[in-house]
């Protein structure tokens, strides 16, 4: 008898635990995989002609520690020093399914309309890393 009293007085703190949600954890952060970096240049394409367009091209390269990462560089906040400079995170894709495991260079190429008529400098990223700037951006007029 005294068995049934002691598990029947457990029930309704089994219950209670069930009813419980799982606490959300986050994501733990990433890390940016770049080995290493080089030939990082920007410059303002200002040349002169019908519909043209003042462009910023950035363009440089990553060595990733395998074949078929997806590079891409998106746009980020810019300061309020005049010229500004803008940040750019690297973002990328690794492949899906098997890749050779090889440290494989990557080329990061970006081109659209230029925000600003000239840039102090263009700070890369990835990950919340900096990982090349690139001061006085040159204007191809």
């Amino acid at each position: 008898m005294r068995l049934r009293i002691g598990l029947l007085g457990l029930l309704p703190l089994a219950a209670c635990t069930q009813d419980m949600p799982e606490p959300e954890t986050a994501p733990p952060p990433q890390d940016c995989p770049v080995l290493e970096s080089r030939n990082w240049h920007a410059w303002i394409d200002a040349m002169p002609g019908p519909d043209a367009v003042r462009t910023l091209n950035i363009s440089g390269e990553v060595d990733l520690p395998t074949a078929g990462y997806e590079a891409s560089l998106k746009a980020g906040p810019a300061d309020r020093a005049m010229p500004p400079g803008q940040r750019f995170e690297l973002e990328l894709t690794p492949p899906e399914g098997m890749a050779a495991q090889v440290i494989t260079p990557t080329p990061v190429k970006y081109r659209a309309e230029a925000a600003y008529p000239a840039y102090r400098v263009i700070t890369i990223t990835c990950a919340g890393q900096e990982i090349t700037t690139m001061p006085d951006v040159i204007i191809a007029e």
